[in-house]
């Protein structure tokens, strides 16, 4: 039983974290050129933001403020601030070893 608990709720996260990660990723799709990950950001974060918390608040009001779901949705809303930052933030991954040889004539 315990089991059946813990697939249960890793299938939940699972999908609440994909289907996330594609509406984030349907907005900088929305862009066909190239544009720069700060300029989609910086006009389409803040309505996306409004969207997600009217969402968030309406499913709360309308479960008549249970904890689980005030947890979960709470959960969505800064899981979705995760992705967003994570998706603004240039990698660093970087293998290259710049050398350093500044002693040399």
């Amino acid at each position: 039983m315990v089991a059946l608990i813990i697939f249960g709720i890793s299938f939940i996260l699972l999908a609440t974290y994909t289907i996330i990660r594609i509406s984030i990723a349907c907005v900088f799709w929305s862009f066909n050129t190239s544009t720069n990950a700060k300029y989609i950001f910086k006009r389409c974060f803040p309505y996306y933001i409004i969207v997600l918390t009217s969402i968030c608040i309406g499913f709360i009001i309308t479960f008549n403020n249970s904890i689980l779901v005030i947890y979960y949705f709470s959960s969505v809303y800064f899981l979705a601030l995760f992705l967003w930052r994570r998706k603004i933030k240039p990698s660093k991954k970087s293998f290259a070893v710049e050398p350093n040889q500044t002693h040399l004539p």
